[in-house]
């Protein structure tokens, strides 16, 4: 009996530890969260300016973009603007994005469309910039 106890003993005391492991805070996202791992590792920087978007981001990642709405190219598409260039952007029609103002100053929330031939964001939502 005295064995059995001992060990019994043993194996709770292991899972108990490998679950405080595993319930530790700070997950896989930018490895500079992990006490005790390698460190430099961070996540890659999302795009914030239209030429980051248009040299490096990827089809479907998320953007948050400053600028503002320049010229109206038809039906739900608009080209937006900041200090380093231009895209097409495609707001979604069932919307109200009456609260925007041409060149008015605003923050942009969205997913890249990027094909063989062409990049836009598709535009989920957008606020008046502060």
């Amino acid at each position: 009996m005295n064995k059995f106890s001992v060990l019994a003993s043993a194996v709770v005391l292991t899972l108990a530890g490998s679950t405080a492991v595993f319930a530790a805070p700070g997950g896989p996202a930018g490895f500079d969260n992990v006490p005790g791992g390698p460190q430099g590792f961070s996540a890659p920087a999302t795009p914030n300016s239209v030429r980051d978007v248009i040299n490096q981001a990827y089809d479907d990642q998320r953007v948050t973009l400053n600028g503002k709405l320049t010229d109206y190219l038809g039906h739900d598409r608009y080209v937006f603007a900041d200090s380093t260039g231009r895209i097409e952007v495609e707001l979604d029609d069932d919307r109200d994005w009456s609260f925007i103002r041409k060149d008015q100053p605003i923050t942009i929330f969205g997913k890249v469309d990027r094909d063989r031939h062409s990049i836009s964001i598709d535009v989920k939502d957008a606020r008046p910039a502060k």
